[in-house]
Formats: C-alpha cells, structure tokens, sequence
C-alpha cells in the first residue's frame, strides 16, 4: 500500500509539473514528442500505483508516436502485458457493426432511415418495427434499451442465448422506452437489433461478416469473437468483485463479442482499423464523413463525435469509441485537426484508462487557456500582485 502511495503521488506530481510545461509551451496544435514522453511517465506512475495496466498507443497522420504496455496481464500472476495483448474491447467493439450496417446502406440494401420491420419483416413488436430506423439505433435514439446479459442476475441468459437471432428475442417483445428520435438514452441492445438486420441484409452471420469484410481484409489478425473462458497466453485477465471476493469478469459479462461489443483485439490492430475508415477503406468517404458528424449530442452513425459545437475549439473535436465494464477499459479517439489517434486497452477498471486517453486534451487545453486574453490577463494580475 505504501508503494501504490508513493507511485501514486508521483504520478500527480508529474501531471502538475506537465500542466506547468504545457502552459509554457508554443501553441503547436498537435502533441509534441516531449507532450509524448510525459503521456508514456503519466501511464507508468498510474500502473506502479495500481491504477492502469494496458496499452497506449499514440498516433499522428498515420505514423505512431508511441506503443507501449504498462502493468500486469493477470493482476494475480506474473506476466507483464506487452503491445501484443489482446484486450476486451467493451462497447468500443461497437464501432465494427456500425461499419457493418453503413455497408449495406453503401451498397444500397437499406438506408438510414430504413425501418426495422423492413428488413426484419417478423419482429414480434409492431411499435418497434414500424417506427424505429437504423439511423436511430446507431444514435442511441430509438428507446431500445439494454440487454439483459450483464451481471450476475443473468447468468442463466449467457448459458442459454447464444446466436444474434436469441439475443435479440429476449426483448423484441418490448416497445421503445420513449418515441423514437425524442430523446437519447445509450444501451447495447440497439446494436444486438443491428447485427441482426446486417445478417439479413448480408446473409452472413454476423461474426462472419465482420471477419470477413473488415478483420481479413485489414489484417487485423489478432481481432476476434473470444469466449470470455477461454484461456490464452496473450489475453488480458480482468476481475470483478463479487460478494467480496474477487472473480474472473466472465462472472458477469456475455460469454462472447457480440454486436454490442467485446471482441478481443490489440491496439496496433485497432489502429489498422482507424487507418482504414480514415482513408475510407471500410466506408465510402462522403458516408463515413456523415458517420463521425455529431447527429444528437455525443453520437454520430455508431461513433462518438464530441467536443463540438459553440465554445469548443475546432481542435477538441474527435470521434471514436470508449468502452468500460468490470475489469475492462478502453477508449479510441482520433482528432482529425490535428491527424492524432490515441488508443488506450485496459484490463482495469475506469477511470485509469479515461485518464490516460485525455492527457494529450487536457494538455492542451490547459495551453489554450494559459494562452487566451483571460489566461494572459489572469497571469499578469498574478505578477503584479492583484
């Protein structure tokens, strides 16, 4: 404990020390490699202090600053993490049905505003079917709600559903939770609703459509559907506290990836896939622009687009995916002013990898503001004694 103390407090002294350099600093718009060096010392006192163990993976105009690991595979072995784990990626696995159903409307099987009872022409409940569109279920705006496969109250779910087609009749009985397009409330089960439009349009399963349109054709060779007991060598381990003992994460979470989230993956693999969707490999440009445009406050089409809008520097905008459950964190972003994609996989609970994520941001924010008329006012009143 007092070595976590004494790593902890070291990590806050260096992020004070950081805020001071930064406030110096020119007004580069992107992060410079000194910027860089402090993020890496950040990372490791959060890991020495017992809260982060990952990869961070930094990035600027497709050339990476930065792949690194930090702490335990296992908290309770001995094997360290290094940039070849895989990661649960939580609902930041999201991203890859977004790509999967803006393929279809690409390709002209449906379009955004396609509803669910058009492709899905059995849907048990009408209201659903008829009222809410893809476009709603990628913006979290539909009333779809949750799925009941967390948590140990459901357990007896995870052994019994297995395919997309059960997953989405657990609740396809059930009408929006408010009028589609009135208000946005995030949950997984919209997405479990995409997946399985994307296996009627596609005629695929859904797992295999993913590997086949996106993992296979980028190489991300690393990037699977794993069931969560399953054991390898490169996987990270996350745990969660149950009764007050400590469990493995399967205790509480779906046995496999689904369209909601949770595949395994490594950060140099899911910068493949950020590369491609930049360079619109995945989705055709003019789509994908439309994609990461914010649509209702925080999402666009199956991708956060946040830090937009009066006020926000055009710099903090970003788009991406973040992702937490017990024993797993993960945040993807990418700035497209300034070209930077900052990954960060985590086999830890929030808000260590949160953390880590926004160093760069709040960094520069911190700048900004020491470099603003208010900040420079605020600096001058400080050395004239006022």
């Amino acid at each position: 404990m007092r070595k976590e103390f004494f790593a902890l407090v070291g990590a806050l002294v260096l992020l004070a020390t950081v805020n001071s350099v930064a406030a110096s600093e020119g007004t580069e718009e992107a992060a410079s490699p000194v910027a860089v060096a402090q993020l890496d010392g950040f990372a490791m006192g959060l890991a020495q202090a017992g809260r982060f163990s990952g990869v961070v993976l930094v990035a600027k105009d497709g050339h990476i600053l930065l792949e690194r690991a930090y702490g335990k595979r296992d908290a309770q072995g001995d094997q360290e993490n290094t940039v070849d784990t895989r990661f649960n990626l939580a609902s930041a696995g999201k991203m890859f049905t977004a790509v999967a159903i803006l393929q279809q409307v690409a390709a002209g099987r449906a379009s955004l505003d396609t509803k669910v009872g058009s492709v899905l022409r059995d849907y048990p409940n009408k209201d659903f079917a008829n009222q809410v569109t893809i476009r709603q279920l990628l913006t979290h705006t539909a009333g779809a709600g949750d799925i009941d496969l967390f948590g140990v109250e459901n357990a007896h779910n995870r052994e019994k559903v297995r395919s997309v087609a059960e997953m989405m009749a657990l609740h396809a009985q059930r009408s929006p939770a408010f009028p589609p397009g009135s208000k946005q409330e995030y949950g997984n089960f919209g997405h479990v609703v995409l997946g399985r439009m994307v296996e009627v349009l596609s005629r695929q399963p859904f797992e295999e459509y993913v590997q086949d349109k996106i993992f296979r054709p980028l190489g991300m060779s690393r990037t699977s559907f794993f069931e969560c007991t399953e054991k390898a060598a490169d996987l990270a381990v996350g745990y969660v506290e149950i009764n007050g003992e400590k469990k493995l994460n399967c205790e509480t979470l779906p046995r496999r990836g689904f369209p909601a989230g949770g595949q395994v993956s490594t950060a140099r693999d899911m910068f493949r896939f950020i590369e491609a969707l930049r360079a619109g490999k995945l989705v055709p440009a003019p789509l994908f622009k439309e994609a990461i445009r914010p649509q209702y406050e925080f999402m666009g089409l199956g991708f956060f687009a946040t830090e937009y809008g009066p006020g926000n520097p055009k710099r903090n905008f970003r788009w991406g995916h973040g992702g937490s459950a017990d024993g797993i964190c993960t945040d993807v972003r990418t700035y497209p002013v300034t070209g930077e994609t900052i990954i960060v996989l985590s086999n830890a609970d929030i808000p260590g990898c949160f953390d880590v994520a926004n160093f760069l941001h709040r960094q520069w924010e911190i700048r900004h503001k020491a470099e603003s008329p208010s900040g420079a006012r605020a600096r001058a009143g400080t050395r004239s004694g006022t």
